[in-house]
């Protein structure tokens, strides 16, 4: 009985395999199909050569060094390793200009600044007020407290 299965079975799959006829496309359509598969792969992206690889990374190599190089000119050989994500020489040249005011404004605060109220001596006291006669007192006075 199984055997009576199995057979059924496989006249089945033989029945259905020769129902399917091959689907036929005239030879118009063929060729038709056929450039526009060709101009499909065209556009597909091609797997870069070696060479093309090794010019890519000489390329970056190159552009590493001038970057440091650029970045050495302008007194910032030390921030070189911060670089790493700059493109192309203009946003390099943004991006020094940007460090050079940060810098300007860093050495501007944190300049010398004088700590506490000065002394002002009755000489500069009497220039303030332009008061000649006082600024002649004055430099008399230290004259002959001598």
């Amino acid at each position: 009985m199984e055997e009576n299965t199995q057979v059924n079975q496989t006249t089945e799959r033989q029945d259905v395999v020769e129902n399917e006829a091959p689907e036929t496309v005239s030879k118009a359509d063929y060729d038709a199909l056929k450039v526009e598969l060709e101009e499909l792969q065209a556009k597909l992206p091609q797997e870069p050569t070696d060479a093309e690889i090794n010019l890519k990374k000489r390329e970056k190599e190159l552009f590493d060094k001038e970057v440091t190089l650029t970045l050495k000119e302008n007194g910032f050989g030390q921030f070189a390793p911060l670089f790493t994500h700059v493109q192309d020489m203009n946003e390099l040249n943004s991006s020094i200009k940007l460090l050079q005011e940060i810098y300007k404004q860093d050495k501007i605060n944190n300049s010398y600044v004088p700590s506490g109220t000065t002394s002002t001596t009755e000489y500069e006291q009497a220039q303030n007020k332009k008061d000649a006669q006082g600024m002649i007192s004055a430099k008399f006075s230290k004259l002959f407290s001598k």
